[in-house]
């Protein structure tokens, strides 16, 4: 059988049903109609039960399939008493009808016992909770042998008095008095074992006069009906954080709502006479005391967990208030689930502001690819592995980016945290500081040019390039004459400025590097000998032209050595080839390059006619100096 949508309309109207059919059955007298009518009852309450546990998938399945087997068992031995009522094998339906009602009892006490050993209470309190369902089971057997097997009423009063008090208080109240909030199904639930109660007491006071409580038990089947044909059955007795807001007064109206059973009790044994009714009446109290006594410290306890989880939550809520390093959680489909409010002092923005957002989109688009890497690797991690960390670029709502060091946590699968847990710590001083100490380490500090450090660097990477570079190798001619003449400090300033000339004169993807002194070098990605060629001859008409420094003006020129990468070459194969290029210029006279090329040189050695070899002139207020 297929059953009805799973909506909560469905449930009402569903519940609406039974209880309309339950009025229909007040006005039908007793016998085999009426019977057959409490069929149809405790059918529709079977069918509740089918949804909740196949289709809502409820926690409490369990306590749940025990509750369906009690109706279908209270279902058949109406069935059994309207086929005696109508003549069809009397005899075994008087036989049949209370085996069916045992059996529906049975379901009953099975249900509690499904709760109480389902790992919610630990220690001498389980122990406490199945001596008080055994006692039920006790006084109902003792009921059931004082009353007779075929007492009918008094029977079922005796057996479904205790039974659904000890029901209702260790099923009903824990699942009706969730940690967070009460739903539709719980609430429902406790009002059922409640509307069950009170009809079978009502038959204690007076059990032969016909009254209004008679039908109570039959529409406690159409709540139950509500209470399991609800979705929110689905999370009926999952463990909550959070405490009712007023459980001391909670547990004092359900103490005296149950404590009227078994004062019902000790009045109709008053009012009929016999030991067994005082029996039952006493032992009826001691079952609901105990209940009670039970019901208490589980909310003492429950007061003292909500307490203390309280004051973690305070606790947590100042750490994260006051730390400096942001705390996010990013989720499974890669978005911010939460950040703390440090991150309104990073980043400049509120955290309702980066809530929802991808946490890619955090990233400056320089550093998302290592942000999306450094995820992809906490991807692959669980919870307790090494995190992972990444220092990334993060855009500031004024504009602008900050470093900050994320950590990422491996995946973490706890309730209300799904996904990785991240801490973000800035770092732009730090980073700020480590680039100056690199770019010293690889920079000259007289020129700002690349050093021999970086040049060497750069040079080994071109070389396992699938285009090798070129490099020119520049030595200044004449530049000790300067440094005599006009002093170190014009010295330095000739340096800085041949160091400007030189970048002007090759690309812009090219490196320029002082070694040392007045060597230079230039390194050129990817070049051939006709372009060698036309750096070299750029870089030495720059340097011709005179440089005005320290209040004189001194002119240098430059001997310029190429080469371009063979097969096979290594770096220092070619700065060799290089170097032994620029000393062949120097030899031929000086302000002239020579190209160690495949095949002819496209330029023979040069130099300037006008120049005398050792070209180096130095001239002071227009006054013409030998060199």
């Amino acid at each position: 059988m297929t059953p009805p949508p799973a909506t909560a309309r469905a449930a009402w109207w569903h519940a609406a049903l039974v209880a309309a059919l339950c009025t229909g059955l007040v006005a039908v007298p007793d016998g085999a109609v009426r019977s057959a009518g409490d069929v149809a009852v405790y059918a529709s309450g079977a069918l509740a039960v089918y949804v909740a546990v196949t289709v809502h998938r409820a926690v409490a399945a369990g306590a749940l399939c025990a509750l369906g087997a009690g109706l279908l068992s209270f279902g058949a031995s109406s069935a059994v008493e309207s086929a005696g009522l109508a003549g069809l094998a009397a005899h075994t339906a008087e036989v049949l009808e209370p085996a069916f009602d045992l059996g529906g009892y049975a379901g009953l006490l099975l249900a509690a016992l499904v709760v109480s050993s389902s790992g919610m209470r630990r220690g001498r309190e389980v122990w406490v909770d199945r001596l008080t369902l055994l006692l039920a089971a006790g006084l109902a057997v003792t009921a059931f042998a004082v009353a007779g097997v075929g007492s009918g009423v008094i029977g079922a009063v005796g057996i479904g008095a205790p039974l659904l008090g000890a029901v209702v208080l260790l099923v009903g109240i824990p699942l009706a008095a969730p940690r967070e909030r009460r739903s539709v199904s719980s609430t429902a639930l406790l009002v059922a074992g409640a509307l069950a109660l009170y009809g079978y007491g009502g038959h204690v006071v007076a059990p032969s006069e016909p009254h209004l409580s008679d039908e109570l038990p039959s529409f406690a089947v159409a709540v139950l009906v509500l209470a399991t044909r609800h979705p929110s059955v689905a999370t009926l007795g999952r463990r909550a954080e959070e405490q009712d807001s007023s459980p001391a007064g909670r547990v004092v109206g359900i103490g005296a709502a149950l404590l009227m059973t078994p004062a019902l009790v000790v009045l109709w044994a008053a009012h009929h006479g016999g030991v067994s009714g005082f029996v039952l009446g006493a032992g009826s109290t001691l079952l609901t005391g105990l209940a009670l006594w039970r019901l208490t410290r589980l909310t003492r306890e429950r007061e003292a967990a909500r307490r203390a989880l309280a004051a973690s939550q305070a606790r947590l809520h100042a750490v994260l208030q006051h730390a400096a390093d942001v705390v996010a959680i990013i989720g499974v489909d890669g978005t911010v689930a939460y950040v703390s409010p440090a991150v309104e002092t990073l980043l400049g923005a509120p955290p309702a502001a980066y809530v929802g957002r991808p946490a890619a989109d955090l990233a400056d688009p320089r550093d998302r690819a290592r942000l999306h890497a450094a995820v992809a690797s906490a991807g692959t991690a669980r919870a307790g592995d090494q995190p992972v960390d990444a220092d990334v670029r993060v855009r500031h709502a004024s504009g602008g980016s900050r470093w900050v060091e994320v950590r990422i946590s491996g995946r973490v699968d706890v309730e209300g945290v799904e996904g990785w847990v991240a801490n973000l710590r800035e770092v732009t001083d730090r980073r700020l500081f480590e680039d100056e100490l690199r770019r010293q380490a690889r920079t000259d500090p007289l020129t700002g040019l690349h050093n021999r450090t970086s040049f060497w660097e750069l040079l080994a990477a071109g070389v396992a390039e699938p285009e090798p570079p070129a490099v020119l190798y520049v030595d200044l001619d004449g530049f000790k004459g300067v440094n005599d003449s006009l002093g170190h400090a014009a010295g330095d300033e000739l340096l800085r400025v041949v160091g400007a000339r030189l970048t002007a004169a090759v690309r812009a993807g090219d490196v320029v590097a002082r070694l040392g002194g007045d060597e230079f070098a230039v390194l050129l990605p990817g070049a051939d000998a006709a372009l060698l060629d036309q750096v070299a001859g750029r870089v030495v008409r720059a340097l011709r032209n005179p440089v005005h420094v320290a209040g004189g003006t001194a002119a240098v020129t430059a001997s310029v050595g190429g080469a371009t990468a063979l097969p096979g070459d290594t770096a220092e194969d070619l700065v060799h080839r290089a170097d032994t290029a620029m000393y062949d210029a120097k030899r031929s006279g000086k302000d002239g390059r020579v190209l160690s090329v495949p095949g002819p040189s496209p330029v023979p050695p040069q130099r300037r006619a006008t120049d005398p070899p050792d070209a180096a002139t130095v001239t002071d207020a227009g006054a013409a100096a030998p060199a």
